[in-house]
């Protein structure tokens, strides 16, 4: 026998016993031994429920509301109210001219002039002057507060060499008539301040403030005042003159600013 029908005859035998195998196999699968089945004992007892737990419904607590705090309120700063500023004052000028029949001049032999056009102070050889002014300041409104006061004289003519010193002035007092006009009664202030010292024709000016506020504050209605030399002798003619009431224009002056 040769080989190839020998592999023949194995390839056949090796089929044949998987198809034996096969419907063995099938057979054994169809005749399996049926399994019973022991009912169980606990499936076929009758559950009775277990009665089932009402929950009473529990009653609704009353909600008490509950008080929200009452915020505190915020102190407001006090504001302090600004006082209204006062309102600037106005200032007012007013001029006063020297009364006529109280102006003039008095000699120190008690001789004296009050209807010249002039007041004089200086000398010659055998006597010396002063010169009076006088001011009626009762036109100045009462509870005004005097912001300054000005004396004005004007220089109208120089003789000789009078400004070999200062020409003063004096505060004084003598009321309502020239002939109690003393030469050298007493001032109320002495020496009050001092007039430019020259010859020019022209005004000499003196700020008298105080004087004017101590005569309204005394309740004086005049402010009053004497112009002369501070050294007073006597010798050659030498006179400082200045214009008076009693002349044409240019009178002595008291300028009053107050509000």
């Amino acid at each position: 026998m040769n080989k190839t029908v020998l592999l023949k005859w194995v390839i056949v035998g090796v089929v044949f016993l998987v198809v034996v195998g096969v419907a063995i196999g099938a057979y054994r699968y169809g005749k399996r031994t049926p399994v019973t089945m022991v009912p169980n004992p606990l499936a076929s007892a009758t559950i009775v429920p277990s009665p089932s737990l009402e929950l009473s419904p529990s009653p609704n607590a009353s909600v008490l509301p509950s008080k929200k705090p009452s915020p505190s309120p915020t102190p407001k700063p006090s504001v302090t109210p600004s006082p209204n500023p006062s309102p600037t004052p106005v200032s007012q000028s007013l001029t006063l001219n020297s009364t006529a029949s109280l102006d003039g001049w008095r000699a120190s032999n008690n001789g004296s002039n009050t209807d010249y056009l002039y007041i004089q102070a200086g000398h010659n050889a055998t006597l010396t002057t002063r010169g009076f002014v006088s001011f009626d300041i009762s036109s100045i409104p009462a509870g005004a507060t005097i912001e300054q006061a000005t004396l004005k004289l004007y220089q109208t003519e120089v003789v000789g060499i009078p400004y070999t010193s200062s020409l003063i002035v004096d505060h004084v007092n003598y009321g309502s008539s020239w002939s109690a006009t003393p030469y050298d009664g007493s001032p109320l202030a002495n020496n009050i301040g001092t007039l430019t010292n020259n010859a020019t024709v022209e005004w000499k000016d003196l700020v008298v403030t105080s004087s004017v506020v101590e005569d309204r504050t005394n309740s004086r209605t005049r402010a009053q005042f004497a112009i002369r030399f501070a050294t007073e002798t006597t010798g050659t003619d030498a006179w400082a003159r200045f214009v008076s009431a009693d002349g044409s224009g240019n009178p002595p002056r008291l300028v009053v600013s107050y509000h």
